[in-house]
């Protein structure tokens, strides 16, 4: 059997959005009709023999009653030597799902060491049980909605990301069900609660909503609401990169009308919330936990300490694999002490009575080590309470620096648009920029240049400043700059935005910070970068390109895969080009601001060249496959909008706008039978955002408008502000999705939405301001923008009402400043606060320098 995987994400540093996992299987022959096996009973024993020989993957085993404990033998022939395939002891009596990957025997045995009944037994194939998470599946099937997660009930699962600035994988996550994983492949704590001494309370049972504190914080909050109670989950995380500590907080509420006795369950389970469709860098789904142990208020798991409760439980019980996955089972297991499960996969279970008053609530916690090291210090429920706001209180003053005032829609947008930023910072590995941190172990500078131009636009140069040089120590001598690097160093995998993303990257820290020490750090890469990039285009420009055949392909950058969509085969693809022409325009800057005369003008005269060059290979492309919009790849004439947003930001290109018009004009309408219906709707990746600002830029923000709307549909959960890498139709389809959220998507909205308050316009070195507001906000609330950070400073700017009209306030502006004027209808007069008129150009209003007052009459 061939079995293909297709998902998206990066690999191999490939960059590639669509991964195919190809796995060659023996097909393993029918399975042998059940009454042709011969069962027999002899004594404790009960034989099965197949007539021949049987490959499996495990055993169902199916107990009529309590089970016993039993050993499984199997064997290759009727005379042949029996050997142990599994020691059971302590089942619960219900489904045991034994995972014997690999097996084959010609017959089987079950030796009942105690117990009356037989079980049902039924053999599974690999093609049924291909890993241990298909077993945990069927055996949640068997078990009462709820106490197992979505992930093996055949449901999708989404969680966000709990952590630190700079820890990445050092991390945890927490699930839209309220699960907690301790860590980058680590267990999960699920919580459950039992009333009056009733069957216990699962995520099955209740509504769920999702918020964040503050409304954009990264401390998330999964609200549990049933008829006899209320449950607010709340994680957090504090300490060092190196060592930060995961914190969990529980606060139960009574809801009746009368006094209620509650026992909070906490269990601790062999498995991860990163669910078991999720195969790149860190698989997800089952996890071992072979040695649990309880002493001093500490729950410890394989000799490293896991997790300390703010108060002292009740009651921690344990079991292993064998004892079953129920919440019954492991509440009437014996007290932990100390267990060792030779199935390395045992459950933990910590209870807390509480009776509460009507309308009372109670409070409690744990906190747990996200890193190898110490154990958290004992703590009691204030002092995790003062952790809890320390840890807002420090997120609030990273993330609220930029004001952004206006009515609901915006304040939304202004939301994702904080915790977004806070994403890219919780999952960086200390300097190195990375879009995840379950799925992604590496660094991609085609991300870290992009979340670089969104991180500076927020104040974080220092961060932008510690990647770009971090990254600049990776450039190999020849001045090829890696895609991507990781443990193992430097990728020398083709990708041709790379140099063109470098240099981006370092001119956007010299135009935000004016840091010349930064500049000549990075001035003897840049120059054998630069060199490194124009042998490439000069590849390009010989007699080969210059036949009629190939003349379309003329002075561009070499095939590559770079771009998402390319990876089946290397491309011309203009997604490289619109970088490179980024790289030749900042590697000029670079070079005048350190007073490189020489560079600057041997580099501009190529970066002329080849903007001239790249415009008439769109032409010749669009002619030659008989299209009107700009493709994708010179080679392929395919459409490709997101790829070509490229051109309008950051490479600002001089291109026939007409083209562009085409391109854009035609992925709105695309867009738009997307959203109604009439086309198919397929998974689709959230670095779409892309075009939000794009089609801003290009003038078109009604469509940008129309896309916002239809990507925040796609926030899951809505109240976390976040994307996944891949969007599905189907929320609950179990499939592949990537980092969750994804930090270089997080850097595609930031940029756009940044671009609908302002954006630095190249070609007149202008501030155009309100591009992107939308009318209907014009009338509902005053607009204010306060802190965005500029080339040529802070930005700071409001539109208020006022009768008859509105007034303009351009508070801080370094560079001169245009409002383009976002309402319908015919223009305001506009004067100054002297009453003098200003003329409109078009729908643009040139500002007097600020600080300056305009007043807009209807």
């Amino acid at each position: 059997r061939i079995e293909f995987v297709i998902a998206a994400g990066k690999e191999g540093g490939r960059g590639a959005l669509c991964l195919a996992r190809l796995e060659l299987r023996e097909r393993a022959p029918d399975p042998v009709p059940w009454p042709d096996v011969k069962r027999a009973v002899q004594g404790d024993r009960l034989t099965l023999d197949f007539g021949v020989p049987r490959e499996f993957n495990g055993l169902a085993l199916q107990w009529p009653a309590p089970a016993p404990d039993y050993d499984v033998f199997g064997r290759d022939g009727t005379g042949g030597p029996w050997r142990l395939l599994r020691r059971v002891r302590g089942s619960d009596g219900a489904l045991d799902a034994l995972y014997l990957p690999e097996s084959e025997a010609w017959q089987l045995r079950i030796h009942r060491r105690r117990g009356q009944a037989w079980p049902d037994v039924a053999l599974r194939s690999a093609a049924q049980w291909p890993t241990l998470d298909a077993a945990l599946a069927e055996q949640a099937a068997a078990l009462r909605h709820g106490e197992m997660p979505r992930a093996y009930l055949q449901q999708q699962n989404y969680w966000t990301l709990v952590g630190v600035d700079g820890g990445g994988a050092r991390s945890g996550l927490m699930s839209e069900d309220g699960a907690l994983e301790i860590g980058r492949g680590g267990a999960s704590v699920e919580p459950a609660v039992r009333v009056n001494g009733g069957a216990a309370v699962t995520w099955a049972d209740v509504k769920i909503e999702h918020t964040l504190a503050g409304g954009h914080l990264p401390l998330p909050r999964a609200t549990w609401t049933h008829p006899q109670f209320r449950l607010v989950i709340e994680a957090a995380a504090d300490g060092p990169a190196a060592a930060p500590q995961l914190l969990a907080r529980y606060t139960l509420r009574n809801i009746t009308a009368t006094r209620q006795t509650y026992t909070l369950l906490l269990a601790l389970r062999p498995w991860q919330v990163n669910p078991p469709q999720q195969f790149l860098s860190t698989p997800g789904g089952a996890r071992s936990l072979r040695e649990l142990s309880w002493t001093e208020g500490l729950l410890k798991a394989d000799g490293q300490a896991l997790l300390r409760p703010t108060q002292p439980p009740a009651r921690v019980s344990a079991l292993p694999f064998d004892g079953g996955l129920s919440l019954e089972s492991l509440a009437a297991a014996p007290p932990l002490r100390l267990l060792n499960d030779p199935q390395a996969y045992a459950s933990a279970l910590l209870a807390f009575d509480i009776t509460l008053a009507p309308g009372a609530e109670h409070r409690l916690g744990w906190a747990a080590p996200l890193a190898t090291g110490a154990a958290p210090a004992a703590l009691d429920d204030g002092a995790m309470a003062n952790r809890f706001v320390a840890a807002e209180a420090g997120w609030r003053a990273r993330l609220d620096r930029l004001v952004i005032e206006g009515p609901p829609e915006l304040q939304r947008l202004a939301a994702t648009l904080r915790t977004s930023l806070a994403h890219m910072l919780m999952s960086r590995d200390g300097p190195a920029l990375r879009p995840g941190t379950r799925s992604y172990a590496r660094t991609w500078i085609r991300d870290g240049a992009m979340m670089v131009a969104g991180l500076v636009r927020l104040g974080e140069l220092a961060v932008a400043r510690e990647f770009t040089d971090w990254y600049a120590g990776h450039i190999f001598a020849s001045g090829k700059v890696p895609c991507c690097v990781d443990a193992r160093g430097a990728d020398p995998v083709v990708e041709n935005d790379s140099h063109g993303q470098y240099l981006y990257a370092v001119a956007e820290v010299m135009r935000h910070g004016g840091d010349l020490a930064f500049a000549r750090r990075h001035w003897p890469q840049a120059q054998r970068v630069v060199a490194w990039m124009e042998a490439l285009r000069q590849s390009e420009r010989g007699a080969a390109n210059r036949t009629p055949e190939r003349a379309h392909l003329f002075g561009l950058m070499p095939p590559s895969i770079s771009h998402e969509g390319y990876s089946d085969k290397p491309a011309y693809s203009y997604w490289d080009d619109f970088w490179a022409l980024r790289g030749y325009k900042d590697a000029v800057f670079i070079a005048s601001t350190l007073g490189q005369g020489a560079e600057a003008k041997a580099w501009g005269a190529m970066r002329e060249e080849f903007e001239r060059e790249l415009a008439a290979s769109i032409e010749a492309t669009a002619r030659r496959f008989a299209v009107d919009f700009i493709a994708g790849a010179a080679d392929r004439g395919d459409f490709d909008a997101t790829s070509t947003t490229m051109a309008l930001n950051p490479a600002q290109a001089a291109l026939p706008r007409a083209r562009l018009e085409a391109t854009f004009e035609r992925y709105c309408e695309l867009s738009r039978q997307r959203a109604d219906g009439r086309r198919a709707s397929p998974d689709y990746t959230p670095y779409e955002w892309r075009t939000v600002g794009a089609l801003v830029r290009l003038g078109r923000a009604d469509c940008a408008h129309e896309m916002v709307d239809f990507f925040l549909r796609d926030q899951r959960p809505a109240g976390w502000n976040q994307w996944a890498e891949v969007v599905l139709p189907d929320p609950r389809a179990v499939k592949f999705l990537g980092d969750m959220p994804h930090a270089w998507v997080s850097s595609d909205y930031i940029r756009s939405v940044l671009d609908l308050l302002a954006y630095e316009r190249e070609a007149d070195g202008t501030l155009l301001l309100g591009a992107g507001l939308k009318p209907s906000w014009l009338e509902q609330a005053d607009i204010a923008v306060r802190g965005l950070v500029t080339a040529s400073g802070p930005l700071d700017f409001a539109l208020r009402r006022q009768p008859g009209g509105w007034a303009l306030h351009l508070e801080r502006a370094g560079a001169p400043a245009r409002l383009h004027w976002p309402g319908t209808g015919p223009l305001p007069a506009a004067t100054r606060g002297d009453g003098t008129p200003l003329p409109w150009q078009g729908r643009e209003l040139a500002l007097p320098p600020a600080p300056a007052t305009v007043q807009l009459a209807r």
